[in-house]
């Protein structure tokens, strides 16, 4: 035998007897090391079946979203976000509330300044709740964009100016940072305080049809009786009494009404006038009792 060979088979000896003694030392441990890898391979299993639920949840809560997308009604919106918390659609679906709201009370600040201010706040804690979920990228944006509008509108110049001035800086690109800048700066350099002060100044409830006014009453002059300023042309057409329609000029049948006369006493111009047209009967018959007389 060389020594090559020689060599080999002593190295071979040698791990066999290192084998001998590692499972000598691990024998004792043997059945909870066994316990131990069948725990890591029930998590990997584990963890393989919970990553497909969430991946099959995730794409039925999008599929969710689009169809409230489709048909734009809040339940839907609501569906998603109760449904399938914490997941990119329910915050966007909530992102849209929040647009709703804001967009509700917009329109009421004009004109019910009680029910505006609720839909404003209500979008305010929308926008707030889709921030504190710790989203990235365009949900931050737009969500940071949407609470300073609701603050705007709801006379928080500080804080709307801070969240335009956010937005501004943080996604310079963004098609949404010019229109920020200029908010921010408006609201630091205090353009347009006046005017939010007076409107919020004013009382501002939901319209209410006014009472008649009373006859004779300021208020009645130049108005009909739902104090609205009325037109002269109209009324120089009923003060001239009622015009009936052309049908009602004949009757059914196609032929002219005939008025009715009314009975009354004759009065003594009708008495002239029937002894006027009784006169040429008379001087009538008088040339023919002439011409009786000759021969």
């Amino acid at each position: 035998m060389s020594t090559v060979e020689r060599q080999h088979e002593l190295e071979q000896n040698s791990l066999a007897e290192w084998v001998v003694q590692m499972l000598d030392v691990i024998r004792p441990y043997l059945v909870m090391i066994i316990g131990g890898l069948v725990a890591v391979l029930a998590a990997v299993v584990a963890w393989m079946v919970i990553s497909a639920n969430n991946a099959a949840a995730e794409a039925r809560s999008w599929e969710l979203y689009l169809t409230a997308m489709s048909t734009g009604e809040t339940s839907a919106f609501n569906e998603v976000a109760q449904r399938y918390p914490g997941s990119q659609a329910a915050l966007w679906s909530q992102l849209v509330l929040a647009d709703m709201a804001m967009t509700d009370g917009a329109v009421l600040a004009f004109e019910d300044r009680s029910s505006s201010t609720e839909r404003l706040e209500a979008a305010a804690d929308l926008y707030t709740a889709v921030l504190a979920a710790g989203p990235e990228g365009l949900l931050v944006e737009r969500a940071t964009f949407g609470l300073a509008k609701a603050q705007e509108s709801l006379g928080e110049l500080e804080a709307a100016q801070a969240g335009y001035a956010e937005v501004a800086s943080a996604y310079p690109d963004s098609p949404l940072a010019a229109v920020a800048q200029e908010h921010a700066d408006a609201l630091a350099e205090g353009r347009g305080k006046e005017w939010y002060d007076w409107f919020f100044a004013q009382d501002l409830t939901p319209a209410i049809d006014p009472p008649a006014a009373a006859a004779g009453s300021p208020a009645a002059e130049g108005t009909g009786t739902s104090g609205v300023e009325s037109d002269p042309a109209t009324d120089a057409l009923f003060d001239d009494g009622p015009i009936a329609p052309a049908e009602d000029a004949a009757t059914p049948d196609g032929d002219a009404a005939v008025p009715q006369a009314t009975p009354s006493e004759p009065t003594a111009e009708t008495s002239e006038e029937a002894s006027a047209d009784s006169t040429p009967a008379a001087e009538a018959s008088e040339p023919v009792g002439e011409a009786a007389d000759t021969p």
